[in-house]
């Protein structure tokens, strides 16, 4: 067809075979544009077997195997939190002592008298520990005990000088709450804040006692 006159098939006008190209729609010449048509064509097979060789090249690839010479990578072991357990025994500590608040009672008796000397010389060893010191109206009673336990009754009487006429001394004995000594048939009692001396049943004298000192 080349060198002949061609109608266009768009536009039906007839062109000069010199140009190559309708007049009208400036289209290729028929033979020029199937040449075209099929090298499209042609590279769009191309691009597209060359596409898919690429991705079945690229799947069945296989994937290397990690070198099993090279480092391995570096991980840490966490810490893990440890409970210690504490056991105590019942000797592991010792208490302290304990402190003892209350207050004590003491039981010590008061200071202990000496016997006066006016009774104390007609005593054993002539020394005492008085228990008593008391007086009458008329009398100054004495009530000692000597080193060995023993006690004596010592009587005096009142405003005169310690003789054998004026002053007796008796053993005696604890007696209720008080103390008894015994001159034969007389009886001198101490105790209650009273001193009473009998003879037989009778009462001979019944006076009160006050203690001196």
């Amino acid at each position: 067809m080349a060198g002949s006159p061609w109608t266009c098939a768009q536009c039906g006008a007839v062109n000069d075979p010199a140009a190559g190209r309708c007049g009208t729609c400036a289209s290729l010449a028929p033979g020029r544009a199937r040449a075209r048509a099929l090298w499209v064509l042609l590279t769009l097979m191309l691009v597209a077997g060359v596409a898919v060789a690429g991705v079945l090249l690229f799947t069945g690839r296989a994937k290397p195997a990690p070198d099993a010479s090279g480092p391995f990578p570096s991980y840490t072991t966490p810490v893990v939190p440890t409970t210690k357990t504490v056991v105590t025994t019942a000797n592991a500590l010792t208490p302290p002592p304990a402190t003892t608040t209350s207050a004590t009672t003491s039981s010590a008796t008061p200071a202990e008298k000496p016997c006066p000397g006016d009774a104390a010389r007609y005593l054993p060893g002539g020394q005492g520990t008085a228990l008593l010191v008391a007086q009458t109206p008329k009398s100054l009673i004495t009530i000692c005990r000597v080193p060995d336990g023993r006690i004596f009754y010592d009587g005096q009487a009142r405003g005169q000088a310690a003789s054998d006429d004026t002053h007796i001394t008796l053993p005696a004995q604890a007696s209720g709450d008080g103390f008894v000594a015994k001159n034969g048939d007389y009886t001198y009692q101490v105790g209650g804040g009273r001193l009473v001396v009998s003879a037989g049943s009778g009462v001979l004298s019944d006076e009160e006692l006050t203690t001196v000192g």
